[in-house]
């Protein structure tokens, strides 16, 4: 009875199953799908913040793998306009929506918790991309405080 069942259903999930025909694509056609760049490097930032004294507004960090000291690491990589000045974000939000404009898409977010003793705090990293044709444009739109000072 058991070799009966077994052969009943070896039978009945081979009428039931079926494969799919594999689609040939050719190169030529890879490159005519629009906003495809097969020379584009992905390239990643982590975003992070630090609240004012008395302020709703923050300061935000960029870390895209760029070459900084252990002392300065934070201050140098905060986001400055034209003149040198420190852009104060209303949020994070406004953070990543201003690196939107620039081709940085959202990955992900993650905390770490710090505090000692008592004091519990935590920072929030903000991970995003961009797909480049050359790493000069990682940094096409905005300036960080090490790169106005020339660094």
């Amino acid at each position: 009875m058991k070799k009966v069942a077994l052969l009943l259903v070896l039978l009945v999930s081979a009428l039931l199953g079926y494969a799919q025909e594999a689609i040939e694509v050719t190169p030529a056609q890879i490159t005519e799908v629009e906003g495809f760049n097969p020379a584009a490097k992905r390239v990643y930032a982590q975003l992070s913040c630090e609240g004012q004294l008395f302020s709703t507004k923050v300061k935000v960090s960029i870390d895209f793998g760029q070459s900084t000291s252990w002392l300065s690491s934070m201050s140098e990589s905060r986001l400055v306009d034209k003149d040198g000045k420190e852009i104060k974000f209303n949020s994070m939000i406004d953070a990543l929506n201003y690196l939107t404009q620039f081709g940085w898409r959202f990955a992900q977010a993650y905390v770490v918790p710090t505090g000692i003793g008592g004091d519990v705090g935590a920072t929030t990293y903000w991970i995003l991309y961009k797909d480049v044709d050359d790493y000069n444009q990682i940094t096409e739109g905005f300036t960080t405080r090490s790169q106005q000072r020339g660094n």
